[in-house]
């Protein structure tokens, strides 16, 4: 849909010799994509997604001008989506939305092996690809000539899909004759259970311990704090229970307190990692304070005596859907997400977070009410999912081999792209040192064709 969009946008910005005309349709576009996003916020979708076309317009105006100026210089099809993803790159920082009305996030879920470039480049490569092939597209409808950039953004997109399917089919390509299954054989599964707004969650978490499950989780905001602090109460249990039965498991509580959401990674020991949402969702959660400090990674030991230690983070709902916060994660072998959503979202949500489990090489455990609870592999592969609105729901969960990633690598692809956004924003406003700097056709009767 956001390809799609994007490259509309920029056949218009060429075509439409009126700018006022341009910029009066990006309205109903906001509106579309407004309405195509309707179950986020309803309303306010409507006005975030017709705000953005503010910002946007950056990005438009500069591959218009550009176009123009130099059409059959296939290079300036780089200003759009240089421009348009140092863009999305604020909005990792500034937006209260994080990243989830980006191109990337639009695509999630529908194509793995493009989803493979945010190991290497963040979510912010994927980005970049689908505005390059929308400029680049654009230009090509509105110039016949210019094939150059089209033909170099095909390429560069032939190139990532087959990285990725190397990435994503290299652990299986010399497979033995003998099945083994992923992560090893069950004594190696990390038996999992989702607690969803219950009665007693307390009672309930005890009879998944006393089942054998090694992590119980709460969905957001689901741990019942009536009758005292929990973690206290769920350190006892989880003592009682490695006491009884020489297991260790986990316990992740999520509980609403002093107009905070609070997340605890919860042991026999303790809680080993807790923070505060740093992000509530804008207008239905604007009564909630944000949390000041990110989430950490903790070294912990689930399963039976002599199990390995693995590391284990965290993070509640809408804060998965900004980088900023989920890269500073990347050493964890394990994410276990606790979240709530609503209406169509939940499914949306869960692809989303694919991203978060490529870009930090991590499984990824959703505990989620109103949604899709289930678990993600390193490679962003859905494992699980299962539709989740209250009461329990359990599933395995093999422990997948951590995967080597580079979060700097992806600051540095940010950092690379929003330097190049401002040569090309320079040389889309100064006409004379474009047409210095790449040749053009100069300027007449005023303005530069």
């Amino acid at each position: 849909m956001s390809t799609i969009s994007m490259l509309c946008c920029c056949l218009l910005a060429e075509w439409l010799e009126q700018l006022w005309a341009f910029l009066l349709c990006l309205v109903p576009v906001g509106i579309m994509l407004g309405l195509s996003t309707w179950g986020y916020l309803q309303v306010s979708a409507l006005a975030i997604c017709v705000a953005l076309q503010i910002p946007l317009t950056i990005a438009y105006l500069a591959h218009r001008w550009l176009t123009q100026r130099h059409p059959e210089l296939w290079s300036v099809t780089l200003a759009f989506p240089c421009i348009n993803t140092a863009l999305w790159v604020l909005s990792f920082f500034f937006l209260p939305i994080g990243s989830i009305a980006s191109p990337a996030y639009d695509l999630a879920g529908q194509s793995l092996l493009l989803t493979q470039c945010s190991a290497w480049f963040g979510r912010s490569g994927v980005t970049f690809i689908l505005s390059w092939l929308a400029a680049a597209g654009a230009h090509r409808c509105a110039n016949s000539k210019a094939t150059g950039g089209f033909r170099a953004s095909l390429a560069t997109l032939f190139v990532i899909l087959l990285a990725g399917g190397v990435r994503f089919y290299a652990p299986t390509v010399f497979m033995g004759m003998t099945f083994i299954p992923p992560g090893g054989e069950p004594s190696e599964y990390h038996r999992v259970s989702c607690l969803s707004y219950m009665a007693d969650v307390y009672n309930a978490t005890k009879e998944r311990l006393d089942a054998g499950d090694t992590i119980i989780m709460h969905t957001e905001q689901g741990t019942d704090v009536r009758n005292g602090p929990p973690v206290p109460r769920y350190q006892e249990l989880l003592r009682e229970h490695y006491d009884k039965t020489r297991v260790e498991a986990l316990a992740v509580l999520s509980f609403f307190e002093d107009k905070r959401s609070w997340y605890h990674l919860v042991t026999r020991n303790g809680s080993v990692m807790s923070y505060a949402k740093n992000h509530p969702v804008p207008v239905l959660e604007s009564g909630l304070l944000p949390g000041i400090q990110p989430p950490s990674v903790a070294s912990v030991t689930v399963g039976a005596v002599g199990a390995a230690e693995i590391s284990v983070t965290g993070t509640i709902c809408f804060d998965t859907d900004f980088p900023s916060l989920t890269r500073s994660l990347s050493t964890a072998d394990v994410l276990l997400e606790s979240s709530a959503t609503w209406g169509n979202i939940g499914r949306q949500h869960l692809h989303g977070h694919q991203y978060a489990a490529v870009e930090n090489g991590q499984t990824l455990v959703k505990c989620t009410y109103n949604g899709f609870t289930g678990a993600i592999n390193p490679y962003g592969s859905i494992v699980t999912q299962l539709p989740q609105t209250t009461g329990v729901v359990t599933f395995l969960v093999p422990r997948f081999p951590k995967l080597t990633v580079f979060p700097m690598l992806h600051w540095a692809f940010d950092s690379v792209v929003s330097v190049a956004a401002c040569l090309w924003l320079l040389l889309a406003l100064v006409p004379q040192l474009s047409c210095r700097l790449l040749g053009g056709q100069g300027i007449r009767s005023g303005h530069v064709v």
